[in-house]
């Protein structure tokens, strides 16, 4: 009988690692005190190791010499020697493999150029950036050296607190590509003048990126400095400082909500590409001299009109003509509806360059104003109508004569979405497309339901279909359900 025959049942037939049975559980034995580390590659090290270790012990009897090597003459002497290699080369092996890959991953980081740190930390908030001043010696002062500061007063004790903080940073550093700066509502009777003052001193900088959201009334200058290499301009409920012209060389991006902008003042944007201008507070707008070639506008305005008579027909005229040249533009429902107050006037220029427009409109004035919107657009070729219920517009038109216009050549898709009514006015602004459209190609109807109702596509392409002036245009209906949460986004 050969040794390995001989040995007691609860010897194993081999001496790999890897015959492993359901009896083999060194888990249970790992001292609790390990998992007090507070060091987690330590631990994890340590746990590993200990896990191996438990292991071995169980399996081979030993992973040291606590076993004493059997006499040369033993007949043990080949599986003791086959277990103590197998268990010393692999606890071995594992011990330089985890100390290599701790070595490794700790120094990773460690190893990126200052530069890259920067920039890495320029993507996070400057409190985010501060924070992780405490990882190590190393990054105790990188945050420092991003140039870029983005802050919430909130995060300050008060207004004074967070200006000593900008002013600093403007002492000890020449360099700011980037400021962000949002200003919580605040009861307090600090005086504002001091954050004036504080980003007066920011705009004298070389910015790129500038933007201040302020719930308090305040007034920013824009200066030469930060004009001369302005990239993108984002301002929210401020007052523009008066000027009569201004050349902003760089900038592509610009968005103003709640903005009060000097009267009559000149903007000259070459590299426009982007332009939002929502819920203007004035009854006057800048003047845009230029604009990229491919540059898209967002309207949203309402401005603060009363009368409605000539001259404010005329303020939205003046607006509007600024974007006559644009070929991609975004109008609201707030300046839809500015248009139809006063569409007996017809307060639209000519749109000679657009070539896609996205309106939201209400849908039971869309048919009076559709005509109107469209002849102002002789070269349009993509349409895209979002139409909104309101239950409290009664139409005081006839849709005959509303009808009667017909639309530019130049139009060839047409995407639409509406709720169904009862008046069923959505399916006369698709006949109307169909119908007038020359070289539309494709028309597209998503209908949005409510959460439980059943519709046949069938029937309600059937219903909505008709003779269609363009030969080549394919007509599809879609239905979208609103659930509870997207009613309520509504």
């Amino acid at each position: 009988m050969s040794i390995t025959e001989a040995n007691t049942e609860t010897e194993r037939k081999t001496i790999s690692l890897d015959d492993l049975t359901s009896s083999d559980n060194p888990g249970v034995t790992v001292s609790f005190s390990l998992t007090n580390s507070t060091n987690y590659d330590e631990w994890a090290t340590k746990y590993l190791m200990e896990m191996l270790t438990v292991l071995s012990i169980k399996k081979f009897g030993s992973t040291d010499e606590s076993i004493t090597e059997p006499a040369a003459s033993s007949s043990t002497l080949e599986v003791w020697n086959g277990r103590y290699s197998a268990v010393r080369n692999l606890l071995g092996l594992l011990q330089v493999s985890l100390e290599e890959s701790a070595s490794i991953w700790k120094d990773r980081i460690s190893l990126l150029p200052d530069s890259l740190l920067c920039h890495i930390l320029s993507f996070l908030t400057t409190k985010e950036a501060v924070s992780t001043s405490v990882l190590s010696s190393r990054w105790r002062d990188h945050w420092k050296w991003v140039p870029s500061l983005d802050l919430v007063s909130s995060n300050f004790p008060s207004d004074k607190v967070c200006v000593d903080f900008i002013n600093e940073f403007l002492l000890n550093f020449k360099i700011l590509s980037e400021f962000k700066l949002c200003l919580a509502p605040d009861d307090s009777e600090e005086d504002d003048s001091i954050l004036e003052l504080c980003i007066d001193k920011v705009t004298k900088r070389k910015i790129q990126h500038f933007q201040v959201n302020y719930y308090r009334d305040m007034e920013i200058s824009l200066t030469f400095p930060m004009c001369e290499t302005l990239v993108s301009l984002k301002l929210y409920s401020v007052k523009l400082n008066d000027f009569e012209s201004l050349s902003l060389p760089c900038l592509k991006v610009m968005y103003l909500e709640h903005v009060i902008s000097p009267h009559n003042a000149v903007l000259d944007t070459p590299r426009l590409e982007h332009l939002t201008v929502t819920s203007f507070r004035s009854k006057s707008f800048m003047i845009i001299k230029r604009m990229s070639d491919h540059v898209k506008v967002d309207i949203g305005v309402y401005f603060e009109l009363t009368t409605f008579d000539l001259s404010e027909r005329n303020i939205i005229y003046n607006f509007l003509n600024n974007f006559s040249a644009v070929k991609d533009m975004t109008l609201s429902l707030d300046t839809i509806e500015l248009i139809y107050c006063l569409h007996d006037m017809n307060p639209l220029p000519k749109f000679r360059g657009l070539t896609r427009l996205r309106a939201t409109m209400c849908l039971e004035y869309s048919l009076e104003l559709l005509p109107l919107v469209l002849e102002s657009c002789p070269n349009l070729r993509h349409l895209t109508l979002n139409l909104v219920k309101d239950d409290d517009l009664e139409l005081a038109f006839s849709l005959s004569k509303v009808l009667s216009f017909c639309l530019v050549s130049s139009l060839e898709y047409v995407d639409i979405e509406s709720p169904i009514t009862e008046k069923a006015i959505e399916q006369e602004v698709v006949r109307y497309f169909l119908g007038n459209a020359t070289s539309l190609k494709k028309l597209v109807l998503l209908l949005n339901v409510s959460d439980g109702e059943k519709h046949d596509l069938g029937v309600l392409k059937q219903r909505f279909d008709s003779p269609r002036r363009s030969n080549l245009c394919q007509f599809d209906v879609l239905l979208e359900v609103q659930t509870s949460d997207k009613m309520k986004e509504l």
